[in-house]
């Protein structure tokens, strides 16, 4: 038994050898068979980069205006009347003059064919005395007396026909009703309201910009405006002559066109008024390095290297920068990779990512 023992650890160790002298041996692979040669290796750092090219850059006012209606009124009567007859009916488009309700005018009727047949009764006497002067039986002064008793007449016709006319409750201006406030038989006076009136064809917004902005706003500038209804694009209007002594600010007023009538008066709207359009170069802001109060880019160089490059900087727009200073158009910068390179050094450029394809362009392809 001890024999056996001794043949199979002998058998062991020899396995173990053959295995160790195939491993480390002559025939061992090579553990760098797959890799480059380190003479081929690319130890450039690799970055994505940017040209330096010019950009608009402007100063962005916002403020919340409210939605005001281009004209507005409250429709009323001018004389204590009965309702006779409402020709409308809640949020109608209506036009300028249309009628919109009758009250009642029975007695003034009267009182206008009472007043044109003192106007006709006049006129007759002065036709029958005019032929009479020549023959010596009418003086000139009694034409004369009669044509003013003609022109009386004719006063108070018009006196009667206004009074009916006002009777007659028309529409100011073209625009959309309300919501109706009388009813047939309502007894109105002065000042009862009967439907509001709006023309929100084109409305107004009011908002506030600080006092260091007011020299800059100018008539027609363009300003964006964003509410629950949307978005909408409008121009300066018209700008108040006098600061608000309490917050310091100006008034601006809108003009925004609203076909579809989504904007209505009193909503909020969100403005943005873009000031001081100025052309001037710009940095990508991932390329940019702050250091306390100073900024830096890495510029590639035509050798493939990148140079650290003190630039001054002005105001930002999303994902830029205004460059004052320290470099020229066409310049090449260090966008992406930033945080790996040194002054100095080799860098590798990266392609541009390419946009992922839409549904439609994988439905095209």
């Amino acid at each position: 038994m001890k024999a056996i023992g001794w043949l199979l650890g002998l058998l062991v160790v020899a396995a173990l050898g053959t295995v160790a002298w195939y491993t480390l041996g002559p025939h061992a692979p090579a553990d760098n068979a797959g890799d480059e040669p380190a003479a081929e290796r690319d130890d450039r750092i690799p970055v994505r980069t940017a040209e330096v090219a010019p950009r608009t850059f402007e100063t962005r006012v916002e403020s919340l205006g409210t939605v005001a209606a281009s004209e507005s009124v409250t429709v009323t009567a001018s004389v204590t009347e009965r309702v006779v007859e409402v020709l409308f009916d809640d949020g109608d488009a209506v036009t300028a003059g249309q009628v919109l309700v009758r009250l009642d005018a029975d007695e003034e009727r009267a009182a206008l064919r009472e007043a044109q047949v003192q106007v006709d009764e006049a006129r007759r006497e002065l036709e029958r005395i005019r032929g009479r002067v020549e023959d010596g039986v009418v003086t000139r002064q009694q034409v004369d007396q009669q044509q003013s008793r003609l022109n009386e007449a004719e006063a108070r016709l018009e006196a009667a026909r206004a009074r009916v006319e006002l009777r007659t409750i028309r529409a100011p201006f073209a625009g959309r009703l309300g919501l109706r406030q009388v009813s047939p038989g309502a007894l109105v006076s002065p000042g009862t309201a009967i439907v509001e009136l709006d023309d929100i064809a084109t409305v107004k917004v009011d908002f506030a910009v600080p006092e260091r902005h007011a020299a800059a706003i100018e008539l027609g500038r363009e300003v964006q405006g964003r509410s629950s209804a949307g978005a909408f694009t409008g121009e300066v209007t018209a700008v108040a002559n006098r600061l608000d002594v309490g917050t310091r600010t100006l008034t601006v007023r809108a003009s925004i066109d609203n076909p579809d009538l989504l904007l209505r008066p009193g909503m909020l709207l969100n403005v943005r008024l873009a000031l001081d359009p100025v052309e001037r170069l710009a940095v990508p802001e991932g390329a940019i390095q702050q250091v306390a109060d100073q900024h830096f880019v890495f510029r590639l160089r035509d050798d493939g290297t990148v140079e650290r490059t003190r630039i001054r900087i002005g105001r930002r727009d999303p994902g830029f920068a205004e460059l004052l200073d320290g470099l020229e158009p066409g310049d090449i910068v260090v966008s992406e990779g930033v945080s790996r390179v040194r002054d100095g050094r080799a860098v590798r450029v990266l392609p541009a990512p390419v946009a992922p394809a839409t549904d439609g362009d994988e439905a095209g392809q």
